[in-house]
């Protein structure tokens, strides 16, 4: 699939699960945070604007500052404690827009 911004988003079947001990945090390394940064790079592609940091920056295995930056940006929209992390209640909100459907 392309999105209108000629970025191509690759649909999975996999689900995203939080590691065990409940929440992702800065470092963090998985296929699951590869799938929640193209999902955000897919579906909120305002954020670019919003926080000045480009959607190449966030692709990727690593929970790292770019990344940190647009899921901070979701969850101060969403009303969730904006620590950065993806623990259950972002991993929640996301699936609410369509993650892991």
């Amino acid at each position: 699939m392309v999105n209108n911004m000629n970025y191509i988003i690759y649909p999975t079947k996999d689900k995203v699960k939080l590691p065990s001990r409940g929440y992702f945090t800065k470092g963090d390394s998985s296929k699951d945070i590869a799938i929640i940064s193209t999902f955000l790079a897919g579906n909120f592609m305002g954020y670019e604007t919003k926080t000045k940091v480009k959607i190449d920056d966030i692709l990727g295995e690593v929970l790292g500052n770019n990344l940190i930056v647009w899921i901070k940006q979701f969850q101060k929209n969403n009303n969730l404690e904006v620590d950065g992390n993806i623990g259950p209640k972002t991993l929640a909100k996301l699936e609410e827009y369509g993650l892991n459907k």
